[in-house]
């Protein structure tokens, strides 16, 4: 049903802001005048392009609202003011919809786990389920600091990754771009010039050639086919089978492969750390944590983790039968908290340390795949030149023949 925010107002003359659902603006309306309400405005929340068009609330986002909300509720706000406040200080469209409707439906007497998982597309598994453990403990303040920490670190992590990748990313995107621009404007002026000699020239060389020719020559297919065929990758990537068969490809490749299992691996600490801080069972955490793991395979793997702690078998124990992911040092020292009674200590602390391999790893990958980018756009430009004066002076040679008859 559709959010309406509403001013009015009552008998004595204050104005009323707050938000309502309904089927329509007349319901809306109809509600306020049965209330002894005068209506003022009515806005609709619940704009159906939002979700189209910049409809999606990053993991920053979610951090400062968890930062925030947790404050606010320690100083002895209210969950429907403090949730309404924040709705009002948000710039994001979508995240003010979403706690516009919280604040209605939390206001209505409902409960926020089960709010928030009206949300599903914005709020994880492990986002609901410490929202739900803070309610049942009541500790709902102390459930948003710690989400707020590990949201706010997952956020660090992935710009990490981001800003390692970004030096490739724009070395590849330029030769992209210098190589449509040669293929759309040089090649076909050479190829007009060249084709029109009776010439001998290497079948390399022609092939190119004649691809030059039928691009100018075709110039808007050309970006038409270029069109439909970024749109098929695209489409490739977000289809969940062939996600999961390039996931598997990736895994095969050694050091790509490392640094998923590091990432995996510290992902799953530190939302295994957090639950448990949390106060949620250990058995429900891992079903939990199971589900911030990124390799498919590992994911279903970790599915059974649960059930074989609830045999009685320790955490170390389970993680020690899959040491290709898990390293013998994590099992070591995950074993040590569990004797001392500090696992939620030692899990953030070895979250930590393999995001910082991960950062580490990262830049050393980084570090050398510059030469081998420049070595590879070498080789490019070399073959593309060598292909393209080739006939030139096939050209020269044979004037000086003529010339010399």
């Amino acid at each position: 049903m559709p959010l309406y925010s509403y001013k009015a107002t009552d008998k004595s003359g204050t104005v009323i802001e707050e938000t309502i659902q309904a089927a329509n603006r007349q319901d809306v309306a109809n509600v306020l005048k049965s209330d002894d309400l005068n209506v003022l405005t009515v806005k609709n929340l619940s704009s159906g392009n939002l979700t189209l068009f910049g409809g999606k609330v990053s993991v920053a986002e979610k951090a400062v609202f968890c930062r925030f909300l947790g404050t606010m509720l320690r100083s002895g706000l209210s969950l429907h003011e403090a949730v309404q406040i924040l709705g009002k200080e948000s710039k994001n469209k979508k995240m003010q919809e979403i706690l516009s409707s919280i604040a209605f439906q939390t206001r209505k007497g409902q409960s926020l786990s089960v709010t928030l998982s009206k949300h599903k597309d914005v709020f994880d598994p492990v986002f609901l389920t410490m929202v739900k453990a803070g309610e049942e403990s009541g500790t709902l303040d102390k459930s948003f600091d710690y989400l707020s920490k590990q949201l706010m670190a997952r956020h660090e992590l992935m710009q990490k990754i981001k800003g390692s990748l970004m030096y490739p990313a724009v070395v590849i995107t330029a030769m992209i771009g210098v190589g449509i621009l040669m293929v759309v404007f040089v090649l076909p002026q050479i190829s007009s010039v060249f084709l029109k000699m009776n010439i001998d020239m290497p079948w390399t060389t022609k092939l190119i050639l004649n691809f030059g020719d039928f691009v100018g020559h075709n110039v808007a297919l050309f970006f038409i086919s270029l069109f439909l065929f970024a749109v098929l990758v695209g489409v490739f990537f977000s289809v969940r089978s062939t996600k999961k068969m390039f996931f598997n490809l990736l895994a095969k490749i050694p050091v790509v492969k490392e640094i998923m299992n590091q990432i995996d691996v510290a992902q799953f600490a530190r939302t295994l750390a957090t639950l448990l801080q949390s106060g949620v069972p250990i058995t429900e955490a891992l079903n939990v944590s199971s589900d911030s793991l990124s390799q498919p395979q590992l994911r279903h793997q970790a599915k059974g983790f649960s059930e074989s702690v609830s045999k009685g078998k320790s955490l170390s124990d389970i993680l020690g039968e899959n040491k290709q992911v898990f390293p013998t040092i994590m099992v070591q020292t995950i074993k040590t908290g569990e004797k001392t009674g500090t696992l939620e200590e030692v899990l953030k602390e070895l979250a930590d340390f393999y995001e910082s391999e991960v950062e580490h790893q990262l830049k050393r990958i980084t570090s050398l795949l510059e030469p081998v980018l420049m070595l590879v756009v070498g080789i490019i430009v070399g073959a593309m030149v060598i292909m393209i004066i080739a006939p030139i002076y096939s050209i020269i040679g044979n004037l000086e023949t003529s010339m010399q008859k």
